[in-house]
């Protein structure tokens, strides 16, 4: 699963549009296909995506508070959800979830109250022990919420054990 469609379906499934949430999603060049290391089939699929996501009621761009984010989902009741995402790539696991975890800390500001920071990866057991790694008191500490992303679903971790699969996602 492609870094866009973690995207399409996390948004679709637990920040969508019509449900009340404001959704801005960043979607770079290496992402959309762009470059020679990138097949012709990966622009079009996520020209597909890209799609499919400004047809939901997602802005395309970089956030005016969080810059480029992945995905900033704004709700009036639920707060604010800050969320890097990765896909399946030759980049190894481990890397890319410690990438994603140093951009998640240097978007983490003190004085926000009601906001909290996902992970989303791509469903499959080696993102799910990847996402093990991280400690349950780490992610009640940073408000930090783990998503397993699937076409079908989206699994919520509470770091270092197994899914719960919760869909009354808010942060206080």
């Amino acid at each position: 699963m492609n870094q866009i469609e973690v995207k399409y379906h996390i948004i679709e499934k637990r920040f969508h549009p019509s449900d009340g949430w404001n959704v801005t999603v960043d979607l770079d060049p290496m992402e959309m296909g762009k470059g020679r290391q990138n097949a012709g089939q990966k622009g079009a699929l996520a020209q597909t995506y890209r799609k499919r996501l400004e047809d939901i009621g997602v802005r395309i761009g970089a956030d005016k508070e969080f810059g480029r984010t992945d995905i900033v989902a704004r709700h009036p009741e639920k707060g604010c959800f800050i969320i890097e995402c990765e896909g399946d790539t030759r980049k190894q696991k481990e890397q890319a979830m410690y990438s994603a975890l140093g951009q998640l800390l240097v978007k983490m500001f003190a004085g926000y109250a009601r906001t909290c920071y996902g992970l989303a990866v791509p469903k499959s057991n080696g993102w799910r022990k990847q996402l093990s790694k991280i400690p349950k008191t780490v992610c009640q500490r940073l408000n930090l919420k783990l998503y397993l992303v699937s076409g079908s679903a989206v699994q919520e971790l509470t770091g270092s054990e197994q899914a719960t699969g919760a869909d009354g996602d808010s942060c206080r």
